[in-house]
């Protein structure tokens, strides 16, 4: 163990502290050891000092660099706690404390810190509570304290921190509630709650009243049952992530309120059956994640209502039987995920009136046995993947049948499980099937020329055959 004497004190001039338990044993003995020794000149002028490693504690004349106004410590692992004269510093802007494994509480004077704008305590494993003098930082305005693991509960005065604009409290997993105050900040903006997986079961209904709020992380709430009502009172929000909320059953019926709403994911939650009816009030949003919402069978008919949803990924819903009709009338979608609806059986002749549709992913669709005619309308689809649709037999002929210009548009996986070419032109044999390979342009037609080439022993390829080589390759 190691610690920094008190002549640190001395470094009127600093402005910078790094106190950093990665840098090794020996850097920390000669780091120590300097401000030990008598004082240069040069070390009283210094604007920046790294020190450290195995400190154990930090001296109370900490509090005597009245122009610190950075103070980093890192890796202490056998720091226990911090000198109250810490709450002295009061040029002190920023403040991070990450991973001092062993550190279980921070002094009551950090409320002394009135000019700190960033305090940043994360993979602080034993800290169990926050002094109440945390609502005195009127300035503070980021607050992060992620991977406090034992951290239950955060003081009523956090919502005096009038200025705070981002709140951190990721994979703090003993968390079990939020206070009431929070509803208090006016500034915020970011709130991130991910991984607050196994004592979060609710949230304040004042979480409404957050008006300034724009992004709102919960993906990974395990232990979350519902949300609360109020969530629809968060005009400015525009990203709500709730992915992998196991005991979710749903979203609320006020999510419909959420004017400026642009990104949703509800990706894994598990035990959703169904979404409301609200959800096509979201007239700003353009991303959609519902992949791994292994129980939902079905989709709101409002889903059409979504002018502006560009993206819609429904992968892995596995119970999902049927697209609504009126997905056609989603006249912004340019991407839709279906891969992995097993029990997705046919899909809407709808889907052809996607006319901005440039990526449709159909692939694991087990249970589809054919496409509907109108795939072959959606004239801006570059990507088509139907790999492992193991009961599909054929192509709609509009795609088979494309000129040219048009045969390189088109991306298309998983096709070796299909029949070409349409089967009432293999009922009239191979000649039949020759002529419409060569008068279609089909991607067959090449492989179907080297074959006879072979076939007939030819030296020199059809002259046909180097036409296509040609337009394949050099043009």
């Amino acid at each position: 163990m190691y610690w920094v004497p008190q002549a640190l004190g001395k470094l009127t001039a600093l402005t910078k502290l790094t106190v950093d338990g990665s840098i090794g044993a020996r850097r920390a003995r000669e780091a120590c050891g300097a401000v030990g020794r008598r004082l240069r000149s040069e070390l009283l002028l210094a604007s920046e000092l790294r020190i450290c490693s195995a400190v154990s504690r930090l001296p109370e004349s900490l509090g005597q660099l009245l122009a610190l106004t950075t103070l980093i410590i890192t890796a202490c692992y056998d720091l226990t706690k911090l000198p109250e004269s810490l709450g002295q510093l009061s040029a002190l802007t920023t403040l991070v404390i990450a991973g001092c494994f062993v550190l279980s509480m921070l002094p009551e004077s950090l409320g002394k810190l009135t000019a700190l704008t960033t305090l940043d305590i994360c993979m602080c494993y034993a800290l169990t509570m926050l002094p109440e003098s945390l609502g005195q930082l009127v300035a503070l305005t980021s607050l992060n304290l992620s991977e406090c693991r034992m951290l239950a509960m955060l003081p009523e005065e956090l919502g005096q921190l009038v200025a705070l604009t981002t709140l951190n409290l990721s994979y703090c997993y003993e968390l079990t509630r939020l206070p009431e105050s929070l509803g208090q900040l006016p500034t915020l903006t970011t709130l991130n709650l991910s991984r607050c997986c196994f004592a979060l079961t609710m949230l304040p209904e004042s979480l409404g009243q957050l008006s300034t709020l724009t992004t709102l992380n919960l993906s990974g709430c395990d232990a979350l049952t519902m949300l609360p009502a109020s969530l629809g009172q968060l005009t400015a929000l525009t990203t709500l992530a709730v992915s992998g909320c196991n005991a979710l059953t749903g979203p609320p019926e006020s999510l419909g309120q959420l004017p400026r709403l642009t990104t949703l994911d509800l990706s894994q939650c598990l035990v959703f059956t169904m979404l409301p009816e609200s959800l096509g009030q979201l007239a700003e949003l353009t991303m959609l994640n519902l992949s791994g919402c292994r129980g939902l069978t079905m989709l709101p008919a409002s889903l059409s209502q979504l002018p502006s949803l560009t993206t819609l990924d429904l992968s892995e819903c596995g119970a999902l039987t049927m697209l609504p009709e009126s997905v056609g009338q989603m006249a912004a979608l340019t991407t839709l995920d279906l891969s992995g609806c097993r029990a997705l059986a046919w899909l809407p002749e709808a889907l052809g009136q996607l006319e901005a549709l440039t990526t449709l992913d159909l692939s694991v669709c087990r249970a589809l046995t054919m496409l509907p005619e109108s795939l072959g309308h959606l004239t801006a689809l570059k990507k088509l993947t139907i790999a492992g649709v193991i009961g599909l037999k054929r192509l709609p002929f509009a795609f088979i049948t494309m000129p040219d210009s048009a045969v390189g548009r088109y991306s298309m996986y998983g096709l070796d499980a299909l029949v070409f070419p349409p089967i009432a032109v293999v009922e009239r044999g191979m000649p039949a099937i020759k002529r419409f390979l060569l008068e279609h342009h089909h991607p067959l037609k090449m492989l179907l020329l080297i074959l006879a080439a072979r076939k007939r022993r030819m030296r020199h390829p059809p002259a046909e055959l180097w036409m296509l080589i040609r337009d394949e390759f050099f043009w």
